[in-house]
């Protein structure tokens, strides 16, 4: 039988990187595409043709096996629901479910066991939770958290292909000049510049963007009492998100230790030594499906030895995005890549 597939959001950068990989896990799965019309999608040296996912709501709609929307949120509570009464399990990349008790929130190698065949519908979780919760993870087995601040970097293809696409075009236009200032560049955009993260701002001050690493990390961990703060901003990087993180353990623990737990985890490529060579958004973009985590020291502000700091890379569209959700739906459908199955 041929697994079925559905991308809603298929022209997106997810959905781009979800074709792809689909390909590797289910080779010659049927694929169904969906955006916000009728088109034709030029990708990997092929056309593909893609539907107005308006066409999902007519009484003639096909159902299959597995669904990934990367829409934003008005859309998967749109479509969403149709998905599910067409048949497929669903995997959502939007904001929507997320909060909700009822549905998973999953990250390949950490909860992933949540995910069973009864489960119709898990929420992918945002792209600095992936990779931070995938490091954070083993050391919460083995030492316990009680706490953590993250400090995060993260690339302006986060905001978009017409974000992206704006953002190459300005750095290719300006960066021809030779102020070496950069004072011909708007100081209100992403070009050459570094901004907060502060899109949905709340009465607190703190950022929808840094509510999302908090919320999700305690549902992931599976500990709602743990004490989490972020800051996030956007650097001029085209792809690759990076994160500083402070972890505050329960118990004291030595390099040796942190290092030895960290080296044979799941989707993480561990970096030893302290000079952070090897991490950087480029190598993530090389090392796609993989945190990559490294740096760890000893914070010395601490003298009880039990607060860490650490650095984690990944990549925002894979890692963080479409790699993270077919893992999780090879919980369904057992993938063909070792690398894509959990």
């Amino acid at each position: 039988m041929t697994l079925r597939v559905c991308i809603l959001g298929a022209t997106g950068l997810v959905g781009r990187e979800t074709i792809d990989l689909v390909a590797r896990a289910w080779p010659g799965a049927s694929l169904d595409l969906y955006a916000s019309r009728d088109q034709e999608l030029a990708h990997g040296g092929r056309s593909y043709p893609v539907r107005a996912a308006s066409s999902l709501e007519q009484s003639g709609a096909k159902g299959g096996d597995v669904a990934f929307v990367a829409l934003d949120d008005d859309f998967s509570k749109r479509y969403v629901p149709r998905l599910l009464e067409l048949g497929y399990h669903v995997v959502d990349k939007s904001n929507t479910y997320r909060s909700d008790p009822a549905v998973v929130l999953g990250v390949a190698g950490v909860n992933h066991d949540l995910v069973t065949r009864d489960v119709r519908l898990v929420a992918n979780p945002n792209c600095t939770t992936i990779p931070f919760t995938l490091a954070a993870a083993p050391l919460q087995k083995r030492f316990g958290l009680s706490g953590a601040t993250v400090s995060t970097y993260q690339a302006i293809s986060g905001a978009g292909i017409v974000a992206l696409d704006e953002f190459i075009a300005e750095s290719r236009a300006r960066y021809g000049d030779s102020d070496r200032l950069g004072s011909g560049f708007d100081a209100s955009r992403y070009a050459a510049n570094t901004v907060p993260h502060n899109g949905g701002t709340d009465a607190s001050g703190f950022s929808s963007e840094e509510r999302k690493l908090v919320f999700e990390s305690r549902k992931i961990l599976r500990q709602q009492g743990f004490a989490i703060s972020a800051q996030c901003c956007r650097v001029p990087v085209a792809v690759g998100h990076y994160e500083n993180a402070w972890l505050r353990l329960e118990r004291a623990a030595t390099i040796e230790e942190l290092e030895d737990s960290l080296r044979a985890v799941p989707f993480v490529h561990f970096f030893p030594g302290t000079t952070g060579a090897g991490l950087s958004a480029l190598a993530a973009v090389a090392d796609r499906d993989r945190a990559l985590v490294g740096r760890v020291r000893l914070d010395e502000s601490d003298p009880s030895g039990k607060t860490v700091c650490l650095t984690v890379v990944g990549d925002n569209l894979r890692l963080g995005a479409a790699t993270n959700a077919v893992r999780l739906a090879s919980n369904w459908f057992a993938s063909a890549d070792p690398a894509l199955a959990c």
